[in-house]
């Protein structure tokens, strides 16, 4: 199940950020899977034959709720995803005011306004769009001592992420009911309702093959066991915030059960109820244990990826994942991607490094946090308006 605009992760293969809306509707299929999985592996390698080998890359089984589309590169996400302290030497920007140079201002924008409210800044005058800057600094200052700590302004972007998830869901949950012509969009939504909306998606009103038939039947075994999980109050019928839960049950600590036990269809190939170093790799780089075996050199990103699972992920170091070192692995601490932002907000902004944000250091870095009818994305150094 997904949204009909928004990237989204579904708890294990199922799904991967990049995927359209068209491809979404097939993507159970295990062929599907199969295929988009070799796909990731080719393209790790090309990525790391391009960048030398030396980092890990994306996991597209971890949960990744990026703030925006846009492009855009983190400071320290090889510290971030290896459960790495905060302090990191490599500097990707560069030199103090370097940093816009690499980092796409609209990723910074979505992610301290969200999209909706981006756009809207967007359309305003720069003198317009600094008073509401002004406006805004006064609401993440929750404790009202005139500077902006590192926790609030996480606490601030991790409120806008979970908003953007909101309207996402409630789009969904929209479109669904119009699909099979609800009269009241804002109605609890039916298993039956779901179910016609679905087969609507994947197999459509024409005859179709096997292949779509089946892909439609995976999903309903999935779907109707998150359905029950989701269903908090035992009536059968899903309400909105129940709904957003369903769509995304790594946001929700009451589908924790889910996630883990998706995961492991999918991963614990020999049922054990663990995932090991083998299985976990397998996704990756399906070649892996005969390279193993067969004492074959591996690629950089592939001997990064395996110290990540022993070094960080096997917890206890007992050689494989338990279910909750599973869901630790699946939903990492900074999912919303809150915690890298705030780090990269206050690199830029935070002139004396006292850990806290002024109002007069932000406003002399407005644009990094919002932008106006004149902005130029990606070259902000042409403003001089303070």
């Amino acid at each position: 199940l997904h949204p009909n605009q928004q990237p989204f992760h579904t708890g294990f293969l199922l799904s991967f950020e990049f995927v359209k809306v068209k491809s979404r509707q097939a993507m159970f299929s295990k062929a599907s899977a199969t295929l988009l999985l070799m796909l990731l592996g080719v393209s790790a390698l090309l990525l790391a034959g391009a960048e030398g080998g030396k980092d890990r890359h994306k996991d597209p089984r971890v949960f990744d709720a990026k703030p925006s589309d846009a492009e855009h590169e983190d400071d320290d996400d090889d510290e971030t995803e290896s459960g790495g302290d905060d302090h990191h030497d490599d500097d990707k920007h560069g030199d103090e005011g370097d940093d816009d140079d690499h980092h796409d201002s609209k990723y910074d924008h979505e992610s301290f306004l969200g999209r909706e409210e981006s756009h809207k800044f967007d359309e305003m005058s720069p003198e317009e769009s600094k008073e509401k800057l002004t406006a805004l600094i006064g609401k993440i200052d929750t404790n009202n001592d005139t500077k902006v700590s590192p926790e609030e302004m996480q606490a601030w972007l991790a409120a806008v992420a979970k908003g953007e998830r909101t309207r996402a869901a409630e789009s969904r949950f929209h479109n669904l009911k119009a699909t099979v012509n609800a009269k009241d969009l804002d109605s609890p939504l039916t298993l039956e309702e779901y179910k016609q909306a679905i087969h609507h998606e994947i197999i459509g009103d024409e005859p179709t093959d096997k292949s779509a038939q089946e892909t439609y039947n995976t999903q309903m075994v999935r779907d109707q066991a998150r359905w029950l999980k989701a269903d908090a109050d035992g009536d059968k019928l899903l309400n909105k915030t129940e709904f957003a839960d369903f769509l995304h049950p790594e946001e929700a600590p009451s589908m924790k059960d889910i996630v883990i036990q998706e995961t492991m269809m999918n991963t614990d190939k020999n049922k054990d109820g663990k995932i090991d170093l083998n299985e976990f790799m397998k996704d990756l780089h399906p070649e892996y244990e005969n390279d193993v075996k067969n004492k074959k050199k591996l690629p950089d990103w592939v001997e990064a990826e395996e110290k990540q699972f022993k070094e960080k992920l096997d917890i206890n170091k007992d050689g494989s994942l338990d279910p909750n070192e599973v869901y630790k692995w699946i939903v990492p601490d900074d999912f919303d991607h809150s915690h890298r932002e705030t780090k990269h907000l206050f690199k830029i902004t935070d002139e004396n490094k006292d850990n806290a944000l002024t109002k007069d250091e932000i406003l002399k870095k407005w644009e990094t946090f919002v932008g106006h009818q004149a902005t130029n994305y990606g070259n902000f150094g042409s403003h001089d308006e303070l």
